[in-house]
């Protein structure tokens, strides 16, 4: 074979080469790190884990494409530390929640800083990915009728910043969510840590609505169904219409459709149920979203469910009682 032909056929080879490795790799070079996190903050090894949830059901980045029965997480399998928590504590397993500030000004958007410590005493700065995020933080007022899940960034020296909105005065109570190796065996633990935050003012307390298992928020209507016991986990199911049609396309949001999130009346206990997807919808396509929660005690919790459809996110809430 002449020698140009055979540097032709090699050129070809090559570029199909390089096309074959860009389709495999999604033809894309954008980074699946966490949100606003620098590169130093992913887990130990260096690997994003956070890059393989949402796979199953082929929507990483809030396209719709949510077929029924294909949203279930499938990131690294991770563990409560401690089973059945109720999050009112500011440490647990030698992790300790740091909030820079415990009082904020009434009517007037500020940011609120905060930094984690391990075992060590030192501030974390390496954190596993959890939930698409490295953290999660959320404020609900003592009264459960102002909640919020604020996005937080962190800084290199491991100092989170979240924006958080103008709010009115009273008691209010911060959370955070996250992940880390256990020092002992390596495996991946979560932990739910708090503290409490006043802003200033005269407050007024709102009263609990009552039990409800469907409610309307932003012209959407949710209906909740499960039967919920404490000390044991529950399916729950959420469907969603808009105009008496059932909402068939949902984009994601942290790690699933839907994402829940518990408080307890009186003492704001704290819980997050776990997104597993949605149900089969049958001939209208319209299946439930799904969650498993596991509600650590008795009484009346306020439940909000955060969805994501039409390039827009819906915060509903439930009052639910727990026997």
């Amino acid at each position: 074979m002449p020698v140009p032909t055979r540097r032709a056929l090699a050129a070809v080879a090559a570029a199909c080469l390089t096309v074959a490795a860009l389709a495999g790799c999604g033809g894309s070079a954008k980074s699946s790190a966490p949100r606003n996190v620098p590169p130093s903050s992913l887990s130990q090894d260096g690997m994003d884990m956070n890059g393989m949830n949402g796979m199953d059901g082929m929507n990483m980045n809030g396209s719709g494409d949510d077929m029924p029965g294909m949203g279930q997480p499938s990131g690294p399998k991770i563990a409560a530390a401690t089973p059945a928590d109720n999050g009112l504590h500011a440490g647990l397993g030698g992790y300790s929640y740091v909030a820079d500030t415990a009082m904020l000004p009434a009517a007037s958007a500020a940011p609120f800083t905060f930094h984690i410590t391990g075992p060590s005493g030192k501030t974390v700065t390496r954190f596993q990915p959890y939930e698409a995020q490295l953290l999660v933080f959320y404020i609900v007022r003592s009264d459960l009728a102002d909640f919020h899940q604020l996005t937080a960034t962190m800084r290199e020296d491991g100092t989170w910043t979240v924006p958080m909105p103008a709010l009115a005065a009273g008691s209010y109570r911060t959370y955070v969510t996250f992940a880390a190796p256990d020092s002992s065996a390596g495996t991946p633990l979560s932990y739910s840590l708090s503290q409490p935050l006043t802003v200033s003012g005269n407050a007024t307390a709102a009263p609990l609505p009552a039990g409800n298992d469907t409610v309307t928020a932003d012209g959407y209507t949710l209906h909740l169904t499960g039967s919920p016991r404490h000390g044991t986990d529950t399916d729950l199911g959420v469907t969603v219409t808009k105009n008496g049609q059932p909402v068939k396309q949902f984009d994601r949001i942290l790690d699933g459709y839907a994402h829940l999130t518990a408080f307890h009346s009186g003492d704001a206990a704290f819980v997050r149920a776990l997104s597993t997807g949605r149900s089969a919808g049958g001939p209208s396509g319209a299946g439930a979203l799904t969650a498993k929660i596991l509600f650590p005690q008795s009484g009346t919790w306020r439940l909000f469910v955060q969805f994501d459809t039409a390039g827009a996110e819906h915060t509903a809430a439930f009052t639910v009682d727990v026997p």
